[in-house]
């Protein structure tokens, strides 16, 4: 709940506060997946499910890949993600072998957010459309995190702005 606070315009004198919450260590966890197709035209699309007040671990992320991702995306599927703790463990095991005729799972090197387009999307979400943002409880967060997060999946340009950020020759 505690805002991600970045330089902003005030009128002169008068320095903008920030009141928070005494319950700023609530949260909202976002799991997302980029989408495009391997020829490059078509549409880019972008999977996300929302998780309040939870951090997502391996069971839930391997739950989005199977219901979000993996359900909805005809065809091979290559999921290329970091090193993070959730993007491993037993469960991402099952569902490697479960879907082992069509996916295959790669890893970014290590310490390359500048590679990883799903950075670019979070950079925008957190540091431009929501800095500053105090909401007054959980429920106020959770919307404005699916606002944000849903008119980014809406915005063609948007989408391929996060992959041409990456410096991957898609």
């Amino acid at each position: 709940m505690a805002p991600l606070t970045r330089a902003t315009l005030a009128p002169a004198g008068r320095t903008p506060v920030l009141r928070v919450p005494e319950r700023h260590r609530r949260k909202v966890s976002v799991v997302a997946a980029l989408c495009r197709p391997a020829a490059g035209g078509g549409r880019v699309r972008l999977f996300h499910e929302s998780f309040p007040d939870r951090y997502v671990d391996d069971v839930s992320y391997a739950d989005f890949l199977r219901g979000r991702v993996l359900a909805r995306v005809r065809g091979p599927v290559v999921l290329l993600h970091d090193g993070a703790p959730l993007h491993k463990g037993e469960w991402l095991g099952y569902l490697e072998d479960d879907y082992a005729a069509r996916l295959r799972v790669e890893e970014f090197p290590p310490y390359s957010p500048e590679l990883n387009p799903s950075e670019q999307l979070w950079n925008w979400a957190k540091d431009k459309q929501l800095a500053n943002f105090v909401p007054d409880d959980l429920t106020q967060l959770l919307l404005a995190v699916e606002h944000t997060v849903s008119a980014a999946a809406r915005d063609q340009r948007r989408l391929r702005s996060f992959f041409e950020a990456s410096e991957l020759p898609w």
